[in-house]
């Protein structure tokens, strides 16, 4: 069309894609928010589960076996987390007939029972539902990678928009208009948030397009395997020396151990329970990239800094968001009165 450049083709686009999707990356930037700062919510919300009375980490079969004797009818032991640092040791507990899961927290020193309960269950539970499927499952992953998409297009468009917009001359007489002062807002706080946005925005679409962690717990874990945990754990040690961080019990799809180490090379390995063989997995492992992509959006094992950074960015996106949708909604009632005002400027026609 005659008469408009680029960045007036960019503006119309930024705020078609902000009208289509703003909604939609309110709730994803107000759930990312709230789950950013769910370590601290919890620990506050149910610090029954983190005091522990050290940091020193037991056997795994010490913490498999405290499992075993909390066991309720019908629930089979489907997973161990042992994380370092201040986190207790966590298992998770399949009950297959309805398939919940529940979590035990234990105490790493002593392999004590600290708490328990049901795996995202609660506030934090509704929340990540929401922000990984929209409480869709598969289907909702999709259409949180497409509003993703097209968040991402809307940034960079109002980005563009931003750093190549023409500085309105103050006017002579008179307050600023209070719309005005408003879209300057808007583009301002859109501008200084651009990089932490687009960061948590794209790393989001790929973990939104990759498999998740509950594809692995989609099937049922066996009732009693054949082989204890130790023995596992010895079979896997011929190949990794790292520290042990989780372990996956068969189930009745696979029937083979799954072993993660803290180990560079060989950081997962796999021990079938018939024969206690060991092979190491390098095809189950997280590819290096996805790993620090889910680090960053996660926050998984990131400094302190991460939990403030990520929730500001968050309160961010929703106000940038919020501010647009605002602006367009009230947009039709302010033309007319801009155009009036610029034909009167502008004085009658030559």
């Amino acid at each position: 069309m005659a008469g408009i450049s680029l960045r007036d083709s960019g503006v119309r686009v930024h705020r078609w894609l902000g009208l289509a999707i703003g909604l939609l990356a309110i709730a994803l930037a107000l759930s990312g928010t709230l789950l950013a700062c769910a370590p601290l919510i919890e620990r506050i919300a149910a610090p029954a589960r983190y005091r522990i009375s050290g940091e020193t980490r037991r056997d795994a079969g010490a913490y498999a076996d405290t499992a075993y004797r909390r066991l309720r009818p019908g629930e089979r032991i489907a997973a161990l987390s042992m994380e370092g640092g201040s986190s207790p040791v966590i298992v998770t507990l399949d009950r297959v007939s309805d398939r919940t899961r529940r979590q035990l927290f234990l105490d790493p020193p002593t392999a004590q029972v600290l708490a328990s309960g049901w795996a995202d269950g609660g506030m934090t539970g509704t929340v990540r539902w929401l922000h990984g499927g929209l409480f869709l499952s598969g289907v909702g992953r999709w259409i949180v990678a497409i509003g993703g998409m097209g968040a991402l297009l809307a940034s960079l468009t109002g980005l563009w928009a931003s750093l190549f917009r023409q500085r309105a001359k103050p006017a002579a007489k008179g307050p600023p208009r209070k719309e005005t002062l408003k879209a300057s807002w808007h583009a301002r706080i859109g501008l200084w948030s651009a990089i932490p946005v687009l960061a948590m925005t794209a790393s989001g679409i790929v973990l939104a397009m990759s498999p998740g962690h509950a594809v692995a717990l989609s099937t049922p874990p066996v009732p009693r395997p054949a082989l204890s945990v130790r023995h596992v754990v010895a079979s896997a040690r011929h190949w990794s020396r790292g520290r042990l961080i989780a372990v996956e019990w068969p189930t009745e799809r696979s029937p083979d151990w799954t072993l993660r180490f803290d180990d560079s090379v060989y950081g997962t390995v796999k021990v079938a329970d018939d024969t206690a063989g060991a092979v190491s997995a390098p095809a189950l492992a997280v590819p290096v990239a996805l790993s620090w992509i889910r680090r960053l959006h996660e926050g998984q094992s990131m400094p302190w800094i991460w939990i403030p950074l990520a929730a500001l960015t968050g309160v961010l996106a929703i106000w940038v968001a919020a501010t647009g949708l605002i602006g367009r909604a009230r947009r039709p009632a302010v033309r007319p009165a801009r155009r009036s005002a610029d034909r009167r400027r502008r004085g009658p026609a030559a």
